[in-house]
């Protein structure tokens, strides 16, 4: 379900400049690129509307795009301005033309009213601005449902198991998890979805013990945020009597099909920001690496199975209460999509 209007996550900041980039949107073929002169984000339908040519092979001419097979020009709107050899150009010739902004270190993309835009509906991210912090941005593409992928962020208690030897923690071990505590909430308040899970007295795989520079048991705790179309923060905080570290990890799930979609994932630490263990290059590899080993692979295999046994009903666990509670929040906005649709 696609919902109308709401920003969606396209492109990391650093992805977009005055060289045309394909980028498909939920389902909708798009080009992006920056204005020339005023830097300004452009997000065009991907086609020429002369003989349908991508106008991500074409050419940034000032503020304008121009299509490389016949030179027609498009500007930022959507309207083509000029063709070869011709006096005028009649208004119809255009195509169409989607709001973007820059925000907290990625492109968002409003999919709707284009008089409703609400730049108040872009989550709030402001460590990824805080200098003293540092931020690391990775994009995937996930062979999956972005409501699959964002599934597998929201029940954090996979990783007690998924990665059980990397940045999880021992608490899925039945030796564990006859003295580790585990304490889980969620509630909804505002539009938005939140849960809490504590672990105390556990302890951590081994990247995860290296990040809180302890060998020892820990208190980890995750605060999760959800809010609408599908962005979840998590706050995870590990801490003891030796040390304390936070990292915010923002998941932001956008649909590029039915069966495929965008992840974009932005890392932030509050320790080792300028010297030390680990490095921006550091957090980078091992993110890349077990992201894309573990969940991404067990989350298009979830697909694979969704669609070889006809999209089977889940069966929700005690540890689902965030996942359930976002469900529900889903099913109500469908609602009202529905309702403003029908009015």
């Amino acid at each position: 379900m696609i919902h109308a209007n709401r920003w969606y996550a396209a492109a990391t900041a650093a992805e977009i400049s005055t060289q045309p980039t394909e980028h498909v949107i939920c389902g909708r073929p798009l080009v992006l690129y920056r204005a020339a002169s005023s830097g300004k984000l452009v997000a065009l339908e991907n086609r020429c509307p002369h003989r349908q040519a991508p106008l991500s092979m074409g050419t940034v001419v000032g503020d304008d795009i121009m299509c490389i097979y016949h030179g027609w020009v498009m500007n930022g709107a959507g309207q083509c301005v000029h063709v070869p050899h011709q006096d005028s150009v009649a208004p119809s010739v255009r195509v169409d033309a989607y709001p973007a902004v820059q925000k907290w270190g990625l492109v968002w993309l409003w999919i709707g009213d284009a008089d409703k835009v609400d730049e108040t509906l872009i989550p709030d991210m402001p460590w990824t601005e805080d200098a003293n912090q540092s931020s690391v941005f990775i994009r995937f593409h996930v062979g999956a449902n972005y409501q699959l992928m964002a599934d597998n962020l929201l029940d954090v208690s996979h990783s007690d198991f998924l990665h059980a030897s990397t940045f999880g923690s021992h608490a899925g071990r039945k030796a564990e998890t006859e003295h580790v505590k585990a304490e889980l909430d969620a509630w909804s308040e505002d539009g938005a979805v939140y849960g809490l899970r504590t672990l105390r007295d556990v302890v951590l795989s081994p990247m995860a013990a290296a990040w809180a520079g302890t060998d020892k048991p820990v208190t980890r705790t995750h605060k999760t945020c959800w809010t609408p179309p599908n962005n979840i923060n998590i706050e995870l905080i590990m801490e003891n009597d030796e040390n304390k570290v936070t990292i915010h990890h923002d998941h932001l799930m956008t649909p590029e099909n039915e069966t495929s979609c965008h992840y974009f994932l932005i890392w932030t630490r509050d320790f080792s920001v300028h010297s030390g263990y680990p490095t921006d290059e550091d957090v980078r590899r091992e993110q890349s690496t077990v992201i894309g080993t573990e969940d991404i692979s067990m989350v298009e295999a979830q697909q694979r199975n969704k669609i070889q046994f006809g999209d089977p009903a889940d069966i929700p666990g005690a540890a689902d209460k965030i996942v359930v509670a976002v469900h529900k929040r889903i099913a109500e906005l469908q609602n009202e999509d529905q309702g403003l649709s029908a009015t």
